[in-house]
Order: structure tokens, then sequence, then C-alpha cells
């Protein structure tokens, strides 16, 4: 029990240092509020930056609203807690405006560490409503995510679009699914496709369950077809190949 204990809190401890007060700042009085924990005024005063006509078009402001309100979220006061049960929400709404404020990217580098962790969240919660088959909500959520990006992810637009395929909506998902493949395709005649592990395990997840989707729709080309475009993407992965042998012999022996 000690070492639990123990463990729960070097993980607070450990969150806490990566939440310190805006890398590359200037706004001191917010990071002397922040670094006090008066998270609540920081946020206030912050709010009021971005609505200033001189402040409204720097990015810091908009960061520390969001890192206002994802301290609240999990703050160890229930009450403020429950006053900011939305704060999650908030966070990413307010992380988007910073990265749509910082047009060169330079205090999305040094905060990487704040973006990582609302992105990490918000994996688990696609994790989540896929293990649920809430395809719907995994294609909403994944937008979200991408929106945590500064360049748009385009593996992550092919895995939204399987899931929106899976959830019936599929105008919406042959769109991306098509838009996604060319640029696809582009990168890897290119020999420029790269990606990160988090999207890579979201799109492999997608291309063994939407495999089982079209299988179920008695679409056993489509689905060993899928599988192969997977294998190009990530030619090394024993699932996918696994999943692509067992498709393709019953397709070709139809």
């Amino acid at each position: 029990m000690k070492n639990v204990f123990l463990s729960l809190a070097f993980v607070v401890f450990f969150t806490d240092m990566l939440l310190g007060q805006v890398a590359g700042g200037t706004y001191e009085k917010l990071a002397k509020l922040y670094n006090q924990g008066k998270y609540e005024s920081c946020l206030f005063k912050a709010d009021k930056y971005t609505y200033d006509e001189e402040s409204s078009i720097d990015a810091e402001p908009y960061l520390y609203v969001a890192m206002c309100f994802y301290q609240l979220s999990i703050s160890e006061d229930p009450v403020l807690r429950e006053d900011y049960k939305d704060g999650f929400k908030q966070a990413i709404k307010y992380a988007t405006k910073f990265i749509k404020k910082d047009k060169e990217g330079e205090l999305y580098e040094q905060n990487f560490d704040f973006i990582n962790i609302l992105k990490d969240e918000l994996k688990k919660e696609i994790k989540a409503q896929f293990d649920k088959g809430d395809y719907r909500k995994v294609a909403t959520t994944a937008k979200l995510f991408d929106k945590l990006n500064r360049k748009e992810d385009i593996l992550l637009l092919y895995y939204i679009g399987m899931n929106e395929m899976m959830s019936n909506n599929v105008s919406q998902g042959s769109r991306d699914l098509d838009d996604a493949k060319s640029k696809l395709d582009e990168m890897l005649n290119a020999k420029t496709f790269q990606t990160d592990a988090a999207s890579k395990s979201l799109a492999i997840d997608g291309f063994l369950k939407y495999s089982e989707f079209l299988i179920n729709q008695n679409q056993l080309k489509e689905a060993a077809d899928l599988l192969n475009y997977g294998l190009k993407l990530f030619p090394n992965d024993g699932y996918l190949k696994v999943q692509f042998n067992v498709v393709n012999q019953k397709a070709n022996s139809k």
C-alpha cells in the first residue's frame, strides 16, 4: 500500500513539473498567479487578455486559459472540480485557439509537454469509444485530437474516415478516405511517409476493425485490399499480416 501512495505522489509531482508556467512566456502577472496555484484568478485575467485589442493577437493568454482550465478540471478541491467539470473540453478549445494564434509555432514547441498531456487524455477517450464500438464519437474525438497538431495528420484522417464508414456516415467517410489515401500515396511514392506512435496505434486498430466490418458486409475483396494498404504503410506489423493472409485466402477461394 505504501508503494501505491508513493507512485501516486510521483505522478502528481511529475505532472506539476510538466505544467509549470508557460515556457518562453512574457506575461509575468499570469506566470505569478499560475505558479502560486491561483488558477481561477489566472484564468479570469488571461481571459481578459484574449478580449483586449492589443493582447488578443498574442498566443500566450490563450495557452494560459487552456492550462488553467485543465488544472481546475483536475483540482483536489471537489467544489472546484464540479464548477469546472467541463474544464477539459474548454482546455482543448483554448489550446486549439492558442495553436492558431501561435503562427510560428515557437510557443507550441516550448510547451509541447502540456499539449501532449491533452493528447494523451484524448487518446484514452478515443480508445474507450472505439472499444465500445461508438465509431461516430471516435471520429469526433479524433478530429479534436488532430486540432492539437500544427499540421494535419493524414494518417489520422484515414482513421477518421474508417470510423465514419463504420458509423454509416458513408458520404463523409468516403471523402475522407479518398482524400487521405491520395495524400498518403504521394508520401509513399516520395518515401516521405512518417507518423508518430499514437497515430500508428490508432490506425492499425482501425485497419483491423474496419476490415472485420467489411467482412461482415460480405466484402471480402475490399477487406483484403484494405489490409494490403495497411501493410504498405506498416509492412512489419504482425497483426496486419496475419489478418491479411486469412482474409486474402478467403477472398481468393470464393
